[in-house]
């Protein structure tokens, strides 16, 4: 997956609280570029973490709630959470997804496209866990990316 170079980015006028060379900095790091591109292929745009951990298997979960952390610190991620009740044992009911902010900086700089990720997405093979965290409700109606 190509790295977006931060020297070249489009800036906005108004970011919303969003420092765009902060922000693209954050992706230099290539874990965390590819947790950016999970959350946009994403089917419902908000993958819970146990999903993270699925698509990206090399990388250990403590080092993936740091990266987590971090990309929600430079804003480009926010967690929402539902309602437990409902919920089956094991179900989630934490998810990430991008800002508002983020997706405006994404796409006034072609990245982070939304159907090509997707695209890609569709194509992996995916254990019935997997599907079943996948099939859960999240909390905000937003239209996922």
């Amino acid at each position: 997956m190509s790295r977006p170079d931060a020297s070249t980015f489009t800036p906005a006028k108004d970011t919303t609280g969003l420092d765009p060379i902060e922000a693209l900095g954050a992706l230099d790091d290539t874990t965390r570029a590819n947790i950016i591109g999970t959350i946009v292929g994403h089917p419902k745009g908000a993958p819970s973490k146990k999903e993270l951990e699925y698509y990206n298997p090399s990388v250990a979960a403590s080092t993936l709630t740091d990266h987590l952390t971090h990309l929600e610190e430079v804003g480009l991620i926010e967690v929402v959470e539902r309602d437990r009740e409902g919920l089956e044992r094991g179900q989630p009911y934490r998810f990430f997804q991008l800002t508002d902010a983020a997706r405006e900086l994404f796409d006034r700089n072609n990245l982070f496209e939304s159907d090509a990720y997707r695209a890609m997405f569709a194509e992996v093979e995916k254990t019935d866990e997997i599907e079943a965290a996948e099939a859960v409700e999240r909390p905000d109606g937003r239209s996922p990316n």
